[in-house]
């Protein structure tokens, strides 16, 4: 299939994830079904047919992502000491580049495998190549301009209703000799955060760079709420797996697809409604209801808790919970009667605030989305699209109704009122006190 051999991918995976708070983990190295987003993309190149990466990886990642292991794929190591863009992230990497074809990818969008193909089959030793896709709603990110299928210029976050276009850049960007880019590059200021894109726009009017257009799902994740997008299409191409040691007790019933890894328990009168993923180890208690989610590693769910199609990390416990769209990381304990509310009373979209900026989600439906180690109190409510910071507690009864910063302990203060009490409860009529309780009986 491949007509460059010793193409090379270079899949961007740096910078800080300011966007991604309250998560913690790093957006590459952030896991579904037990391997991180970056072992998947790197797992779609090698079914694809390239055999050699370079990932460009953030200082506290480095340990995760020098950890990994593909079989039948080399894996290299390159370092962005700072988060100064995507620009400073491929030359950061183009001394080990070379000259050799590349294949330039961010490590945090989930595409279906039909793209890696289809670009290798147009791939040859003349033309770049550019992925674009067509989009019915404004876009936060960069627009292309195309003539005749080739790439005039791209901007990047143009106004709503100033887009050059309707065909959005996906970063799979081809460069069969990536130097004369690299030089550019290299080269090109601007005062905003579209660096790349200037050059790749530079690049464009000297050398013919073919824009491909791409029809099949996009997820970039970039946001906390993305989460659930990626995870919904790693969901679409589950099938249903038993794992050993798996115990499902009386009267469970499970419906479509559900992978269930080893260790895992079910207890009664559960139902679990595909497509799921549970993780090894976890604990379904009795009378749950779980649907379209995924579950990580040693959980335990607890009596008569409800998760809708949210994902939940490792080691988080719940016991009589509603959890709706939401997504939850790890270690976090949630008390009886705590909810997390994922629809707003007018069923309008929700937004979110991105350092003060209210950033639209394009959700009608999302839930709390929950930095690692958060406690959450009993009868505890949180409002639709609220975020919480890593290490916090939330009070038994608190109504939630903006962010909380990590490390926060917020609590309810009701202003109770206690005085003397000067009146006693009747006697029993077993004691010699009135009949009324036995009235009341017979009413039941």
């Amino acid at each position: 299939m491949m007509k460059q051999k010793n193409l090379v991918a270079l899949l961007l995976a740096g910078g800080e994830g300011k966007r991604f708070w309250p998560i913690t983990t790093g957006k590459s190295v952030f896991r579904f079904f037990g391997r991180t987003l970056l072992e998947h993309t790197l797992e779609s190149l090698r079914i694809a047919g390239i055999a050699h990466a370079i990932i460009v990886t953030n200082p506290g990642d480095a340990n995760v992502v020098r950890s990994l292991e593909i079989p039948g794929m080399e894996l290299e190591i390159a370092i962005q000491e700072h988060a100064n863009g995507m620009a400073d992230a491929v030359l950061s990497a183009k001394d080990t580049v070379g000259h050799r074809p590349c294949l330039i990818l961010n490590a945090g969008d989930v595409v279906d495998d039909v793209l890696y193909e289809g670009l290798l089959k147009e791939m040859d030793n003349r033309d770049g190549l550019v992925v674009g896709k067509r989009v019915t709603s404004h876009f936060s990110g960069g627009y292309l301009t195309v003539k005749n299928d080739r790439l005039i210029n791209i901007i990047e976050k143009p106004e709503a209703g100033r887009e050059p276009s309707d065909l959005v850049n996906v970063v799979f960007h081809y460069f069969p000799d990536p130097a004369d880019f690299f030089k550019t590059l290299a080269s090109t200021q601007s005062k905003n955060d579209d660096v790349y894109e200037k050059a790749l726009a530079s690049h464009a009017a000297t050398h013919t760079v073919r824009v491909i257009a791409y029809t099949g799902p996009w997820q970039p994740v970039k946001y906390p709420w993305q989460v659930l997008g990626a995870m919904d299409m790693f969901l679409d191409k589950i099938e249903s797996h038993k794992g050993s040691n798996v115990v499902i007790k009386e009267h469970v019933v499970i419906e479509g697809p559900v992978y269930i890894e080893d260790g895992v328990k079910i207890f009664e009168n559960s139902k679990i409604l595909g497509p799921c993923y549970i993780g090894k180890n976890t604990i379904i208690g009795n009378n749950n209801i779980i649907r379209g989610s995924h579950i990580g590693t040693a959980c335990v769910t607890g009596f008569n808790t409800d998760i809708t199609r949210s994902y939940i990390g490792n080691d988080c416990w719940f016991h009589s919970n509603y959890i709706g769209d939401s997504v939850l990381e790890d270690n976090i304990s949630m008390g009886s009667g705590a909810r997390l509310a994922n629809l707003r009373l007018d069923d309008g979209e929700i937004s979110s605030a991105i350092a003060g900026v209210k950033v639209a989600t394009g959700k009608n439906k999302l839930g709390a989305m929950i930095g690692r180690g958060v406690r959450i109190g009993v009868n505890a409510s949180i409002m639709p699209g609220i975020k919480i910071g890593k290490d916090s507690f939330i009070g038994a009864g608190v109504v939630l109704t903006r962010d909380l910063p990590e490390d926060s302990f917020c609590t309810l203060k009701p202003g109770l009122t206690i005085t003397k009490n000067i009146k006693a409860a009747p006697a029993s009529p077993s004691q010699g006190g009135p009949a009324s309780r036995e009235a009341f009986k017979k009413k039941l």
